[in-house]
């Protein structure tokens, strides 16, 4: 009998992998582990963070600042459209290769084991999020065999086991152009090296093998195994930027404990980052079915899945807990299985890297978000040369696609990308939430303040006067939605910006003569506008809307910076949802939108929880479960029909989730605004939020009419309860009072 554990917060599935974007996955923040394949030929592929392939593309930005006021005489003139050809044809002239890919995401190495058998029954492989194990089981004649894989929290390596028999084990010879590989073998040490053709750089990686007979390969860089206990494989994958930095090992890694002590100590890491937030809508019962089952169910269903929808919300912060640490989720997260994937792979700004970390402070998962700083960090001198290069200004300019390199070479006629400036404003948002949700003063000085400052550097420079006072954005860019002047992202993230710097300044008492260039600033951008149709204009120029898009730019006041509210501004709102609804219609809701894109539904259901849709929401949870837009891991795909590998809508889910239950903005603290009535009853808890603000534990039950929540915060304060969906809730639109680190427990009766 097979005793496969099968885990109660994870996934399983009675069906092999045949292609790497389906295969299981586990990570620890930099490195990252894929298994796939069926017992009899199965493959283990090893990633890490820092691995992206240099292509030996120019890295030189072309000096278009002096072209600059001839540009946008152009835009003024005779239109966007030539004032694109002029630019670009300058840029030619000065060498510009056109619109270049960064350098792709890659895998470190393909392993393959081959076992003495052929046939096998009762298969079984499975995640365990709560760990991070990964399980593949089966018979042979009545023999269980078992492999186990994670990836070390504590040691920074993974781990792979197999049970006692005989096997093949061998990497697989890349031959790629674009890489040279040597491997020899040490005992039981295999040693590759990769190094790059167009760089200095490369990576090694080291295979230490405890079996209780193992012979050298005589063609292949690998091991014939033998042995009556079970095999222990540690891997590991060390980068180097140049050679002088390559930490050659030839002796073992280190003396291996045991798998079960390697495991151990490792999963009382993940477990804590894991368990810190907890989403309880089913029993284990229901949770120990096979997510092939449970998808098929919820096919068929025409509400939420609940136990689906809980999974879901898992393996978000699963995926986050394995992709962020060392640097932030890519696109893939930490993991792929080609040299060539979508885009590169790579870290996308304009929306991708911001919804993949959406949920990160609310998860109270703060070792990822420093990678995301830390990557920032390191991009922020490339981030300068785009600003003076591209338009002579100091400062910051983000580029929309970054890998080993900061630089903006992702744009041309057809993709003005380069006209897009607010990138890295809206990247500053998460500096500033980590303030708002730690009340760490000394980031907020130390980090974000310096950040903000080089940003307005930026606006200082680049933003000219229109005749009646106001600022003019020119060039801008409706990412990726078109060109037109004053596009509303851009004025809604520069007001963001100011905002948070004279915030930050105030917070710390600082004094400063800039504190009133900055209010003076804040007050020279232009107005929202309102179209003739009642919407938010997505530009505060003339051009035309264009509805069908899967990017919510304009509507960044509404799902990010949470400028303004119902009450707040009623006019703004309600043209914002009007914007928004026209949105549905042309795009989401119409089979004939221009694409099927999970970054799109995830900003459709943020914008939704705003303004308090549930059936949207709960539509949007369908359309991902019936268009097939998860592998059996759960991880995500960018289009329907598991097509391109991709995480954002992953790490955006459970913020998504998170905020239909219970939110924060305004000195508002909601509760169950979103929440689809056929979720009846359910728990949350350990969520996060704004103003040092914890939900202990929030728990309904909509056929009892009951609702308790149990909240803690850091620092003393008052906040409104709102029960937008429960008009007539007891304590509806009543203030608390919030004494530091001291529980309150409030019951309501809807």
């Amino acid at each position: 009998m097979n005793n496969h554990k099968l885990p109660i917060r994870g996934v399983w599935s009675r069906t092999p992998a045949e292609k790497w974007e389906d295969a299981l996955v586990s990570g620890n923040g930099s490195h990252g582990v894929m298994v796939l394949g069926d017992p009899v030929n199965d493959t283990i592929i090893g990633n890490h963070c820092r691995l992206y392939l240099p292509q030996g593309n120019s890295h030189k930005i072309p000096e278009m600042a002096p072209f600059l006021d001839e540009t946008r005489k152009l835009i003024k003139l005779e239109g966007y459209k030539e004032a694109i050809h002029f630019y670009y044809e300058k840029a030619q002239e000065l060498g510009y290769q056109g619109l270049t890919m960064s350098d792709p995401f890659h895998p470190g190495f393909h392993l393959y084991i081959e076992a003495d058998h052929q046939n096998y029954d009762d298969y079984k492989r499975s995640i365990d999020y709560e760990t991070g194990e990964l399980c593949v089981s089966y018979q042979v004649n009545g023999k269980e065999y078992k492999r186990r894989t994670f990836v070390s929290q504590k040691t920074n390596m993974i781990y792979h086991q197999l049970s006692a028999g005989e096997y093949n084990l061998h990497l697989k010879q890349y031959q790629h152009n674009k890489m040279e590989q040597d491997s020899f073998t040490d005992g039981n040490i295999l040693h590759t090296q990769f190094q790059y053709v167009y760089s200095n750089g490369g990576y090694d990686v080291i295979l230490q093998v405890e079996s209780d007979n193992l012979t050298p390969l005589n063609n292949r860089a690998g091991y014939h195994l033998y042995s009556e206990s079970p095999i222990l494989i540690a891997m590991e994958i060390v980068p180097y930027q140049s050679s002088k930095d390559r930490a050659i090992r030839k002796k073992p890694l280190h003396q291996l404990a045991s798998y079960e002590e390697l495991y151990k100590s490792h999963s009382m890491v993940h477990q804590n980052m894991f368990k810190r937030v907890n989403l309880d809508l089913v029993t284990d019962s229901e949770r120990e079915r096979s997510i092939d089952d449970i998808v098929a169910e919820a096919k068929q269903q025409e509400t939420i899945s609940p136990v689906l929808l809980e999974k879901m919300y898992d393996a978000g912060r699963y995926m986050y807990i394995c992709s962020a640490g060392e640097l932030t989720p890519n696109l893939q997260g930490i993991w792929t299985g080609t040299f060539d994937p979508a885009w590169s792979g790579d870290f996308t700004f304009d929306t991708n890297v911001q919804l993949s970390i959406a949920a990160a402070l609310s998860s109270n998962l703060l070792e990822g978000i420093e990678g995301f700083f830390r990557l920032i960090k390191e991009l922020i001198p490339e981030f300068r040369e785009n600003a003076q290069k591209y338009y002579g200004c100091r400062g910051i300019m983000a580029a929309i696609h970054a890998s080993n390199s900061g630089k903006h070479f992702h744009w041309n006629e057809e993709w003005p990308l380069h006209f897009w400036t607010c990138g890295a404003g809206w990247l500053d948002h998460w500096y500033f939430e980590y303030y708002r949700f730690t009340g760490d003063k000394l980031f907020l000085k130390q980090e974000v303040i310096p950040l903000l400052e080089e940003i307005v550097l930026f606006y200082e420079d680049f933003l000219v006067d229109d005749p009646d006072g106001t600022y003019r954005f020119t060039p801008s860019y409706s990412a990726e939605n078109g060109c037109a002047d004053n596009a509303v992202q851009d004025v809604a993230v520069a007001k963001q910006v100011l905002q948070n710097l004279i915030q930050a300044y105030r917070i710390l008492q600082l004094e400063s003569v800039d504190i009133e260039k900055w209010e003076y600033m804040l007050n020279k951008l232009p107005p929202y506008e309102i179209n003739e149709a009642g919407a938010l204009k997505e530009w505060l120029s003339e051009k035309e809307e264009n509805y069908n898009h899967r990017h919510f730019s304009h509507l960044y006041p509404i799902f990010q910076s949470r400028e303004f509210n119902e009450e707040s501004h009623p006019e703004w709102w309600e043209a914002s949802r009007v914007a928004f609804d026209k949105r549905l219609e042309a795009w989401l809701l119409n089979e004939q939108g221009d694409t099927t894109s999970t970054h799109g539904r995830m900003h459709s259901a943020l914008c939704a929880t705003q303004f308090h849709m549930p059936e949207l929401i709960e539509d949007i949870f369908h359309m991902l479960v019936k268009n097939d837009c998860f592998y059996t891991s759960l991880m995500m795909s960018h289009y329907d029909h598991q097509e391109v590998f991709n995480v954002d809508g992953n790490g955006a889910l459970p913020q998504v989730i998170h905020e239909m239950l219970v939110d924060y903005s305004h000195n508002r603290l909601t509760i169950l605004g979103s929440l689809p009535s056929s979720l009846v009853k359910g728990e949350i808890s350990g969520v996060r939020l704004p103003e040092q603000i914890t939900i202990n534990r929030l728990n309904w039950n909509l056929q009892k009419r009951k609702v308790e929540v149990e909240i803690t915060s850091a620092i003393e304060q008052k906040a409104e309860i709102y029960l937008p969906l429960y008009k007539k809730a007891k304590l509806n639109r009543t203030f608390i009072s919030l004494q530091p680190n001291q529980t309150k427990t409030i019951e309501i009766n809807l």
